[in-house]
């Protein structure tokens, strides 16, 4: 279907939107599992804290948590969701806590195989878990879309806004829900913010639809 080729995708653990030391915490995860970073926390989605003063104090059940984490990222770059999803249900049953993270990233595993519904309850598990988890109601409009919930594809979108003022994919993304729903007004405003926020995609489609 056209729609869902024009929809941006967030996809990466990276853009979780809690500052610095997350994206350190994933490089830390994906790249070397063992390197020794002082006594730096590493933040990895909105509940969970490794402490990393030497790489003895990672105990057995947080390595497994990392192993099957990222044995279900690289399954995920694969396009091996059915594979990612049970390495993502194994980091789960290991993880000291339920992150936020796992649950988003299982639910655009679930959502790329065809499982809306799966993918809608995943994120809204995320959510329960961070209301302020940006990426969650991200994940859960592209979900709604594909599902054909344009009301509730907005409402998402409109509330990573709330949380981002200026993440231009959001405003792309509503854009071409509200052109999907023919609310062209709404389209070409949402399009013009994402372009002024330095978006190409946006700049092109304000530019076919809109002048």
């Amino acid at each position: 279907m056209e729609h869902e080729l024009i929809m941006k995708l967030r996809n990466t653990a990276i853009a979780l939107g809690i500052g610095a030391a997350t994206a350190t915490g994933l490089s830390l995860l994906q790249v070397n599992k063992d390197l020794v970073v002082g006594s730096t926390a590493v933040v990895v989605g909105a509940g969970l804290m490794i402490s990393l003063k030497d790489k003895n104090d990672i105990n057995l059940k947080a390595r497994n948590y990392e192993y099957f984490f990222n044995r279900a990222q690289d399954k995920f770059e694969l396009a091996d969701y059915e594979e990612a999803i049970l390495d993502y249900n194994k980091a789960l049953e290991l993880s000291p806590t339920e992150i936020c993270l796992v649950y988003s990233m299982r639910g655009n595993a679930k959502r790329n195989s065809g499982d809306f519904d799966g993918a809608i309850s995943d994120q809204n598990k995320a959510l329960d878990f961070d209301p302020l988890y940006a990426d969650g109601y991200f994940n859960r409009g592209i979900a709604k879309f594909k599902k054909g919930d344009f009301d509730g594809a907005i409402q998402d979108y409109s509330q990573v806004l709330k949380i981002n003022p200026k993440d231009s994919d959001a405003f792309f993304n509503r854009a071409n829900v509200k052109k999907e729903i023919e609310d062209m007004k709404g389209a070409c405003e949402d399009w013009r913010k994402a372009a002024d926020l330095g978006d190409d995609d946006a700049t092109k489609f304000l530019r076919e639809h809109c002048e």
